[in-house]
């Protein structure tokens, strides 16, 4: 096991941060995703949801229509349990002022999908939570199937969002990115609720790239500590990767080895091995180190 980092340059601005390294990352029973306002919006009514959700998922019920937790089952899915089977449910929780502090300093140097994303934060003041629940016991392409959908009827709701967070991966879209998501239905969750970031070691040539997000579904995040590469080209590995990992359910065994990088690009004659540790930067979770052979930093 290698040791953690505590010093990490912030890449946007000359400043330092200390790592939290008590800070564990776990799988996510309740998925939350929060939807940021620039003005307080007006909650529709239980029945308007219902309507909304059906477009998209078939049959509906109501399970609760209080104002301030709203929730339904979704028929088109079941979970089974020892007691029987039942629909996993989506809820809507009332709106709330959005305080600025709840995303950390650290997570703020990571939104690199958003310009001037400071400025964004900033004017946003409320927030509605909306997430799943007994949903974790599905099939997980199917719960991101069910996440995505219900973000996806959350903002046909609220033609007024003005941004999209998800805690469990740090990251950051505005609603228009997510209105206008280009990808494949099958790539989705990984563009709507994973990150990846990139971190300077502090006096070092060091660098380090890590996924945050597929944690939160019982799947191994990945991380690169290199140097000598250029980090765009690590980066959109590490979304290749992430995909890849989605699709085909963590394939990569520990010590196996999968295509690397030659002048930027993906490569069968560059192979880079794998292995399954704790990951170096927080939050703590399992990841898949790829070690990108001669541009490697640190000891494996």
């Amino acid at each position: 096991m290698r040791n953690k980092m505590g010093l990490l340059d912030r890449f946007k601005k000359d400043k330092v941060l200390k790592q939290e390294l008590d800070k564990n990352a776990d799988f996510q029973s309740l998925f939350q995703i929060h939807l940021l306002f620039c003005d307080n919006p007006n909650k529709p009514d239980a029945n308007i949801i219902k309507r909304a959700l059906n477009i998209k998922f078939g049959n509906i019920d109501i399970v609760s229509d209080d104002k301030s937790l709203t929730s339904f089952a979704l028929k088109k899915y079941t979970v089974k349990f020892k007691e029987g089977s039942i629909p996993p449910q989506v809820l809507m929780m009332e709106v709330q002022p959005f305080k600025q502090e709840t995303i950390s300093e650290l997570d703020r140097t990571q939104l690199w999908d958003v310009k001037d994303n400071e400025e964004l934060l900033d004017s946003c003041k409320y927030r509605l939570i909306i997430s799943d629940m007994m949903a974790a016991a599905l099939e997980y392409k199917q719960r991101c199937e069910l996440l995505v959908g219900w973000l996806e009827v959350a903002l046909s709701l609220f033609p007024n969002c003005t941004a999209i967070w998800v805690p469990s991966a740090g990251k950051l879209l505005t609603s228009e990115q997510v209105n206008n998501i280009k990808v494949k239905d099958e790539d989705k969750f990984i563009y709507l609720c994973v990150n990846v970031r990139f971190f300077n070691i502090q006096n070092t040539e060091d660098k380090l790239v890590d996924t945050l997000g597929l944690y939160a579904i019982g799947l191994p995040d990945v991380q690169y500590h290199f140097r000598n590469l250029n980090p765009d080209d690590i980066v959109g590995h590490a979304y290749n990767i992430a995909s890849y990992i989605f699709t085909a359910n963590a394939p990569v065994k520990n010590g196996e080895t999968i295509d690397g990088l030659e002048v930027g690009k993906m490569s069968r004659a560059v192979r880079w091995k794998c292995q399954y540790e704790e990951s170096l930067i927080q939050p703590v979770r399992e990841v898949m180190d790829i070690c990108p052979g001669e541009y490697a930093s640190g000891t494996r």
